[in-house]
């Protein structure tokens, strides 16, 4: 951990500013036009940006240990929820909420067992936990696989967006007249074509991008605290 250099430390959580600023910023479009989904997965990405930036650079972290753990947890608990939901409507399937709540799971992990980081500063300006109650690191492994496996997927797909503007979830979307791959093509030529703040909070391929960008920072942290 302390041989990282700190430059990469501070250009994480830059970079994790910048995608939680893009999901508040399309947050308040998507609350502003009435859009009622992907608010959730904006609202998640959003504290998931800005505590984890806390997390690179202790100086930029705020808020008691307490408060981001209830936070996370509650955001599970509505993405575990959300996911069966998912599964009674549309069958078994790997839903995006289930990515996200193991998203949560992961930021409630990394608050309940803080590590040192760069000049011995603890994570998040929490307490640094015994020896004895450190992170797991097969868990810790297994979801970093989650996480890239999600953002590989999530480059390789050719739905765009869809994961966010569609009930399922998932990359095979279909539209109503059952054709694979209609729905998400629907979805970029809905959301692309306004322009200004709305154009680019709506851009289908920067809900992606700050998905996957989220999922490797959050890989990475997780590395660093095994």
């Amino acid at each position: 951990m302390t041989m990282t250099p700190s430059w990469l430390y501070y250009l994480c959580a830059v970079l994790m500013l910048a995608a939680a600023a893009y999901c508040l910023i399309s947050l308040i479009v998507k609350a502003a036009t009435h859009r009622g989904s992907g608010w959730d997965i904006d609202i998640a990405h959003t504290f998931m940006g800005v505590s984890m930036a806390g997390m690179s650079v202790a100086q930029w972290a705020f808020g008691a240990r307490v408060m981001w753990e209830i936070i996370f947890a509650v955001l599970l608990t509505w993405f575990l929820a959300r996911t069966l939901q998912s599964v009674r409507h549309h069958g078994v399937h790997l839903s995006h909420f289930l990515v996200h709540a193991a998203m949560s799971l992961a930021m409630l992990l990394m608050f309940r067992f803080p590590v040192r980081v760069r000049g011995g500063s603890p994570t998040g300006s929490m307490s640094l936990s015994s020896a004895a109650s450190r992170l797991d690191p097969g868990l810790a492994f297994v979801l970093v696989l989650i996480f890239f496996a999600s953002a590989i997927l999530t480059l390789d797909s050719s739905a765009r967006g869809a994961s966010h503007h569609t009930p399922r979830g998932s990359t095979s979307a279909m539209s109503a007249s059952g054709r694979p791959g209609s729905a998400p093509i629907q979805s970029e030529r809905r959301f692309g074509r306004a322009g200004g703040v709305r154009g680019l909070a709506d851009a289908p391929r920067l809900e992606d991008a700050s998905h996957v960008l989220l999922c490797i920072l959050m890989g990475f942290l997780l590395i660093v605290m095994i």
